[in-house]
């Protein structure tokens, strides 16, 4: 019932966002003094335009500098002298790569004092804003951007216009192609101003776009141009990844051997093998409409529809692999027909993370990145994203475990049985089923590594590449992740296939009151259960 609030709650959450791309940022009485970056960064090419509209914009003194003041005439008054003495602007600036920009950020971090439009505070003394309500468009008498960026400067800060709107719109030349990210910051030029807390308030909208190599707008950063093509192809690996899949499950029920058995028994499907096939279905639709979403957003700049079935479907697709991983993990289908009490408490626990995990994403879609609703969302993102992968090895471990006590145990009762009769030859039905047993053992050791590798490079290793990318090639990253995750399916794929081996292997369970049941799996059973579906 939980999950199934989630979901509901996920899906309104779809269906209230209402574009693909974050066009509007608002900011209302923060008082951070740096909010970079504002948006998405964005890569510019040659012919590429900028346009930027301020709305709303106020500066005020915080409520809790304000109690200090003994009379209003006297708040009123230091209050204007504060913020009479502070400078605020946007800066769209240029930087080689995202590691390039945190390393600039992080340097204002350990420097508060710093501006960051220091090399434009002497360039025009006169204000650009008064305190009527004119309204202005092209500020600032652009001449070039490849220098340190494109600055709009608010000099009477303490200005406020309603209906007015402050804009600029620029054209890219070739030389100032490049990486850009949009800051604003509140810079105090006194003593008052820089121990005074100071808010700000407004509203704006930017306008991002390229020329592409025919000369057609699009509305994608430079690097992710070729997202649409990527994502295609990707989709035609998937499909024929599953077209396989498919016809061999459906070959090996009808009586055929199937495509990748060792010998010429039947293998035996079993549940889990379906679930990895409706999983595939999900992944490729998925891929699908990524793509798809992706080319609307190029050529119109908004996939409200494909947006909305992209998220709906990437949602579903995460719940059902995880759910396939912890299947899987915990030996369910392959080694053993029942989950335990713990598994059931993980498998839930990741799935309702799962939800989560997705209605976090939904909301960072809705949201601008730079706004304090993104950056806390992105932390419970992180956050869960982190816990579900950390429990998915929970049921391997204990897979693991498992299938060693069972080898110990064999050893200890073979040492048993050579004390009481040393020539007595060990049964070759045992030592089949031993050797069955370690290569059980040797593939859930291998699963394991194989998950921790992908999420390793899933969740870090691509993540510190993209920030080394530069403006043309940021589309590497996806590149690099759906190639790392078609890799992972085609190796799960492939080490739990229908076998024509599913040897029967004795379990140790123990319940809550810690009685040992001992459960004996036969191939026959794995064999009629396929049957009865």
């Amino acid at each position: 019932m939980m999950i199934m609030k989630g979901l509901l709650v996920l899906t309104t959450l779809i269906a209230s966002s209402t574009t693909a791309l974050q066009h509007n940022f608002i900011l209302s009485q923060d008082a951070r003094t740096l909010v970079a970056p504002i948006g998405t960064p964005y890569g510019f090419l040659k012919d590429g335009c900028f346009g930027f509209d301020v709305f709303d914009f106020k500066l005020e003194v915080g409520h809790k500098h304000k109690r200090k003041w003994k009379s209003k005439t006297s708040m009123a008054a230091t209050q204007l002298e504060v913020i009479q003495n502070v400078d605020a602007g946007f800066l769209l600036k240029r930087f080689p790569s995202e590691s390039a920009f945190a390393k600039y950020e992080e340097e204002y971090l350990t420097n508060s004092s710093h501006c960051i439009f220091e090399a434009f505070q002497h360039q025009d003394e006169d204000p650009i804003f008064e305190d009527d309500d004119t309204s202005y468009s092209n500020v600032g008498d652009i001449t070039t951007a490849s220098g340190e960026g494109i600055f709009l400067p608010i000099r009477w800060a303490n200005s406020t216009w309603m209906s007015s709107t402050a804009s600029i719109m620029y054209k890219f030349e070739a030389k100032e192609a490049g990486l850009y990210f949009l800051m604003y910051q509140v810079c105090p030029k006194s003593f008052k101003a820089k121990h005074a807390e100071i808010r700000t308030t407004f509203e704006i909208d930017f306008h991002y776009r390229n020329k592409d190599a025919m000369g057609m707008d699009s509305y994608l950063t430079a690097g992710e141009m070729p997202l649409p093509v990527v994502f295609f192809y990707f989709f035609m690996s998937y499909l024929i990844c599953t077209i396989i899949w498919i016809l061999n499950i459906q070959g090996i029920q009808r009586g055929r051997e199937g495509c990748f058995a060792s010998s010429g028994a039947r293998p035996v499907v079993y549940p889990i093998h379906k679930l990895m096939s409706v999983l595939l279905v999900f992944k490729t639709t998925t891929v699908l409409l990524e793509s798809v979403r992706y080319h609307y957003i190029r050529f119109t700049g908004h996939a409200e529809l494909w947006s909305v079935l992209y998220y709906a479907m990437s949602a579903v697709k995460s719940v059902f692999l995880f759910t396939v991983v912890l299947l899987i993990g915990s030996g369910w289908s392959f080694v053993k027909p029942f989950l335990t009490d713990r598994e059931k408490c993980v498998i839930f626990a990741v799935l309702v993370m799962q939800v989560l995990d997705n209605i976090a994403l939904v909301v960072l879609a809705t949201q601008a990145e730079g706004e304090s609703v993104y950056d806390d969302w992105s932390a419970v993102l992180h956050m869960l994203d982190i816990l579900c992968c950390c429990a998915v090895l929970v049921p391997i471990v204990w897979q693991v475990n498992a299938l060693e006590k069972n080898l110990e145990d064999d050893d200890d009762l073979q040492e048993g049985d050579e004390a009481i009769a040393a020539d007595t030859v060990v049964d070759d039905q045992e030592r089949a089923d031993k050797e069955k047993t370690l290569a059980k053992l040797k593939l859930f050791r291998s699963f394991y590594l194989i998950v921790v590798a992908y999420i390793y490079f899933t969740r870090i290793a691509v993540y510190l590449f993209a920030t080394l990318l530069d403006y043309r090639h940021t589309w590497f990253r996806y590149f690099i992740t759906e190639l790392a995750t078609l890799a992972f399916y085609v190796v799960m794929g492939l080490q739990f296939r229908p076998m024509t081996e599913n040897p029967y292997l004795v379990l140790n369970k123990k319940d809550e009151d810690g009685d040992e049941v001992v459960f004996e799996r036969e191939m026959e059973l794995g064999s009629s259960s396929s049957k009865g579906k």
